[in-house]
């Protein structure tokens, strides 16, 4: 997930980043795990850890079996309140931490994160947490000596290890950006990403992770699981980067290239390939988006019409005309359309029509199956009918994006509990209680 945003105050880089990070965290909370430390601010952030921990935990197992990478100590990990804190942690501006969607890095022998309550929607930030955990591990063994596009092809493959296989880290966004990079001949050359992709624009950043990820998905094709192990051994030896991977290729640099190339164009895009990024939004700042904007995106003008009027009969209350005005812009703008599929869902529900609903969700979840509302309120839907593993798992989903939400952990409670896990039960109780909102909204 990138964002396009520019910050109005560029934070120049502090002196000693090292200083700054102990002050700003000498108050706060910390937990302590097997393998890691996690330091967060005082209060919701608390939410986080158990998940965080159970992550990094998975992750770290991944790691010593693909990169034969094993930590000694425990690994620190910062949860930020921000970009501002980020920035005066690492020395990025940020203007850089805007523009280029960069929300964790790792760097001093820490994972620095900024909390996903600090962006309007969430972000994937078990994933980031996972990827920066790679870099961490990849600095400490080849004693930095990773060039950049490596370091980056191998970590943002290797971000989702934890919850399964490599490479699903490749977004339809990315798949879109790459394609159309190829026509032009665009293509971000591993020099430009030196000596780091946070100072890329948002677009080529996305750009520059699709192709250092399907570089090392190539590597692993052409040169078999244990190649990545052979090439973090070889370079913490010494030899130069692209000898390590023309070697675990079993091919000379320029054939692996001249390969990897030719991979870029055939590699089958993911699915809801056509659809626009999900853009990252920081509460904070000044320019983010009106919620109309999300409307403005939906290219059939009529349907634009339909969902607005659809939003004012909802704002009355009147949700079977809300459902039916809805329903016209969806039946012409399809289910790819986030916003619309998700609105249209719950006018669905709010007057009657849980099998729509449920139909419609999962269909706009083929094409965005990032958006965390669409898994709160699908969930929603299953809860109603009992079927508690299914909700269960789409809050799952839901908060690996947008672990605020007050929903995810009320369904989490109830759907555990059905499924005779009361520790998880209760723990998730205990974390609606933290996150419970005034008065009811309607979601």
């Amino acid at each position: 997930m990138i964002p396009l945003l520019l910050s109005l105050a560029i934070a120049m880089p502090t002196a000693d980043p090292v200083r700054a990070g102990v002050e700003l965290t000498k108050d706060w909370t910390i937990v302590e795990g097997e393998h890691f430390v996690v330091v967060h601010p005082p209060g919701k952030d608390e939410i986080l850890v158990p998940y965080l921990l159970e992550a990094l935990d998975a992750q770290r197992v991944a790691i010593r079996a693909v990169l034969g990478i094993e930590y000694p100590g425990k690994v620190r990990v910062e949860i930020l309140d921000g970009a501002r804190s980020l920035s005066a942690l690492t020395g990025l501006t940020e203007a850089e931490i805007r523009t280029s969607g960069t929300v964790a890095v790792a760097k001093y022998e820490k994972l620095m994160l900024i909390s996903p309550r600090m962006l309007v929607k969430g972000y994937d930030w078990l994933d980031t947490a996972a990827h920066e955990l790679v870099h961490h591990a990849i600095t400490w063994r080849t004693h930095d000596r990773m060039p950049v596009w490596l370091h980056e092809g191998i970590a943002k493959w290797g971000e989702t290890l934890w919850r399964g296989k490599g490479g699903d880290a490749y977004s339809p966004y990315a798949a879109a950006r790459l394609e159309a990079a190829l026509k032009k001949g665009a293509l971000v050359t591993f020099d430009e990403m030196h000596p780091s992709v946070a100072k890329l624009s948002s677009d080529r950043a996305t750009l520059a992770f699709a192709e250092v990820l399907l570089a090392v998905e190539h590597l692993l094709l052409v040169g078999g699981p244990q190649s990545l192990v052979a090439v973090v051994r070889d370079v913490a030896d010494g030899t130069d980067a692209r000898e390590a991977v023309a070697a675990a290729a079993g091919r000379p640099w320029p054939k692996f290239e001249a390969g990897w190339r030719a991979y870029l164009a055939i590699r089958p895009m993911p699915r809801g390939g056509e659809r626009a990024r999900i853009e990252l939004k920081f509460r904070d700042d000044p320019k983010k988006d009106s919620s109309g904007s999300e409307w403005a995106q939906i290219p059939d003008e009529r349907a634009r019409g339909f969902a607005r009027l659809g939003q004012l009969f909802r704002e009355r209350g009147k949700w079977t005309a809300a459902r039916i005005e809805y329903g016209k812009g969806y039946a012409r703008a399809g289910p790819k359309w986030a916003v619309l599929a998700d609105q249209y869902a719950l006018a669905l529900m709010m007057s009657g029509d849980d099998a729509t609903a449920e139909r419609v969700l999962s269909e706009a979840l083929h094409h965005n199956p990032g958006q965390a509302a669409l898994h709160v309120h699908l969930a929603r839907a299953l809860l109603r009918r009992k079927d508690f593993a299914g909700a269960r798992d789409q809050l799952v989903l839901a908060n690996r994006e947008d672990p605020f939400d007050f929903e995810i952990h009320a369904g989490l409670a109830k759907a555990l509990a059905a499924l005779s896990d009361p520790t998880g039960a209760s723990r998730e109780e205990r974390f609606a209680q933290i996150l419970a909102p005034g008065p009811q909204r309607n979601h």
